[in-house]
């Protein structure tokens, strides 16, 4: 009895952990962001490119010098030694004639090393400034990037709560509209309405049916869209519990400072001029220190002759490079110069365009705030209306017509007023990360 019931609670347990690897609920938008800054994709590339502007850095730091060690060794056996003429009466012989002597040893051994160091290098001092740009860019590139992403995962987000809430609403609704529909049928039989009066409620609920399956297909999309903003595997079940609070006062003195974009075409111009330098700098000489040692070993008896000593060379030096006027490095410094030009020019248009999206972000928000307030009227209105409509309705002085249009007409005020709360509260949460991811 003790091994079943041990293997029943191994399976619930095993089940629970289970259902919690597959199961994501969310309470709140921070939760989600949160979720999304440890596992999205596009975050964790933007990490690995910041990664590699980071060793770019390092790479133009250590250019700066840009020491150089050439290694060389070199083990010749000559299996057939040059032949020089040399005059025969050197050696004894008859004038004016010749004798072929072999020169050199068989085997010869070279080992030699030429470390170089560069003392001043224009070119690499404007390439670790481009770098330095370049990094202070892909970080400035990444906080774009991530404010994108949450403020694409917040519209979303408050799209699902809202889809849900009138999935919720329109469920009621249908409720409703089937209680009408029995309503309708009961005076059909009465001889009170006519064929047309039924026929009209029974479209109303064939129309709330297919509004409701549309609205569940908008959820699962919206669904979808998470998971894939915040790399979410498709097998996880996905929840959003969070349940939306009407309550909501209008916040004066409202104010958004978000420079990224202007703080991106200012290091695009920085950029542009470090690589106008660095095309510049590279027509300009290069001095360098040069050291060289060499040891040399000659044998006619074997590499590496114990017999036989090495024979040492060295010496030490500067070493002035002047580059060739290149046509191609010509061309290269006046297309820098252009682009220079050009990244200025859009940095003053980035500059006005960022202060007026800063402005436009609370025109949003006010705009949103006085639709959820004008839905909220309109919602009470037309939700009086159809009280009253259905009472007149019922006392039979007015038309079934009129209340179905009544009651389509609270129905759609209601949902209107859902998604114009989904609207304002996006709208806040946009201004709020305009705020904090700068």
């Amino acid at each position: 009895m003790k091994t079943y019931l041990l293997t029943i609670f191994s399976v619930l347990l095993f089940y629970q952990v289970l259902n919690a690897q597959t199961e994501l609920s969310f309470n709140n938008l921070d939760s989600l962001l949160k979720y999304a800054e440890n596992n999205s994709m596009s975050i964790k590339t933007g990490e690995q490119q910041s990664l590699l502007a980071k060793w770019q850095k390092i790479s133009a730091q250590a250019g700066l010098v840009n020491f150089r060690m050439q290694t060389n060794l070199n083990l010749t056996n000559n299996l057939e030694l040059p032949v020089t003429f040399l005059p025969a009466e050197a050696f004894g012989g008859t004038p004016g004639t010749f004798k072929e002597v072999t020169t050199g040893l068989q085997y010869i051994g070279n080992f030699n090393l030429a470390p170089q160091i560069d003392i001043i290098n224009p070119a690499s001092w404007a390439k670790l400034k481009s770098a330095n740009v370049n990094a202070e860019l892909t970080n400035v590139n990444n906080l774009i990037a991530k404010k994108s992403l949450f403020e694409s995962v917040s519209a979303t987000y408050h799209n699902i709560i809202s889809l849900q809430e009138q999935i919720e609403i329109t469920q009621k609704s249908l409720v409703a509209a089937d209680t009408l529909l029995k309503n309708m049928q009961n005076k059909y039989s009465e001889g009170i309405v006519r064929q047309q009066d039924l026929n009209d409620a029974q479209i109303n609920k064939l129309t709330l049916s297919d509004k409701l399956e549309q609205l569940k297909l908008s959820l699962k999309q919206q669904y979808y869209s998470i998971k894939i903003l915040c790399d979410i595997p498709e097998s996880t079940e996905l929840n959003i519990n969070e349940q939306p609070n009407y309550n909501k006062q209008f916040v004066l003195g409202l104010n958004v400072d978000n420079q990224l974009q202007y703080k991106f075409s200012l290091l695009k111009v920085e950029l542009a001029k470090a690589d106008l330098k660095t095309n510049r700098f590279m027509q300009y000489p290069t001095v360098s220190f040069v050291f060289y040692d060499s040891w040399q070993q000659n044998s006619n008896n074997m590499f590496f002759d114990n017999d036989i000593k090495w024979l040492n060379s060295q010496y030490i030096g500067l070493k002035l490079s002047v580059p060739f006027p290149d046509i191609n490095r010509y061309t290269l410094t006046k297309s820098s110069q252009i682009n220079k030009t050009i990244s200025l020019q859009n940095a003053e248009h980035t500059k006005l365009q960022n202060e007026l999206t800063n402005k436009q972000l609370i025109l949003d928000y006010e705009k949103a705030y006085s639709q959820f307030n004008t839905a909220k009227q309109i919602f009470q209105l037309k939700e009086q209306n159809y009280g009253l409509a259905m009472n007149q309705f019922n006392m039979s002085i007015l038309s079934s017509d009129k209340l179905l249009i009544a009651f389509n007409d609270m129905l759609t005020s209601r949902l209107n007023y859902s998604s114009a709360l989904a609207n304002l509260l996006y709208t806040m949460s946009k201004i709020e990360l305009n705020n904090t991811i700068k």
